[in-house]
């Protein structure tokens, strides 16, 4: 997750649970339950289990299972990196989906660099040459495509400029309403691998946790601060 998005993600839960009270529930043999929810609402209301075989969370958002048990403690659910967090949920739990931005990278990196290869250097625009370095936005993959297009409709016959541009903005289509599919995305890198000029495509990382699924995380994050602060002053306070 970009940090822009990992910012306004953060703010956002913190509004959705900034009513949320934090309630032990039992705390007996090794066994926390908290409750997380709103006075009188079951709005975003869930709850957090430890035991010594795991921790889950369930309620309005959404279930989390973790592979971790009582030895780790709720602190271990306040971790800063989302990717350590989504690595220790169960198996079953875990979901990927298709991240359009790298397929987009990949291709266009791709393809800027079978040009930067195959034409002259004074022919090449110096935006092209830095995409294999920089990767590319949206808008520089558009601006790709009229590049090529227009390469095109001047008759240069070096590259087939035509079919490259299909596949940039085939990039944003082939798998709509698939996106849970990511064996999709390396079939499709699989196909277009040598017209683009790519090699070991299956490589490429072009997946991402679920959106709704990092989401949670970021809940159950906000709770365990909450509750460690309420652990920590409880303990000052003794």
């Amino acid at each position: 997750m970009k940090e822009h998005e990992s910012a306004a993600l953060t703010a956002c839960v913190a509004e959705d649970l900034a009513q949320h009270q934090y309630t032990q529930l039992v705390n007996d043999s090794g066994v926390e339950v908290w409750r997380c929810a709103r006075p009188g609402s079951s709005c975003y209301g869930f709850d957090i289990c430890v035991t010594r075989f795991g921790m889950s969370m369930m309620g309005d958002i959404g279930p989390l299972v973790f592979r971790v048990g009582a030895s780790y403690s709720i602190n271990f659910l306040r971790h800063q990196s989302d990717g350590y967090l989504h690595e220790k949920l169960d198996g079953d739990i875990k979901r990927e989906v298709i991240d359009f931005d790298a397929i987009r990278d990949t291709v266009c990196e791709c393809i800027a660099g079978r040009i930067d290869y195959e034409l002259p250097d004074d022919e090449v625009p110096e935006w092209i040459a830095d995409i294999p370095n920089k990767g590319a936005t949206l808008e520089q993959a558009e601006k790709l495509v009229e590049w090529l297009r227009e390469r095109d409709e001047a008759e240069d016959e070096r590259l087939p400029f035509a079919d490259l541009a299909d596949v940039v903005e085939e990039v944003e289509t082939f798998a709509d309403g698939r996106d849970s599919e990511v064996v999709l995305a390396y079939d499709f890198l699989h196909e277009h691998e040598e017209l683009i000029g790519g090699s070991d495509l299956w490589e490429s990382t072009i997946s991402k946790p679920c959106p709704s699924l990092m989401a949670r995380l970021y809940y159950v994050r906000h709770a365990a601060n909450a509750i460690m602060a309420i652990k920590e002053a409880s303990s000052a306070a003794a």
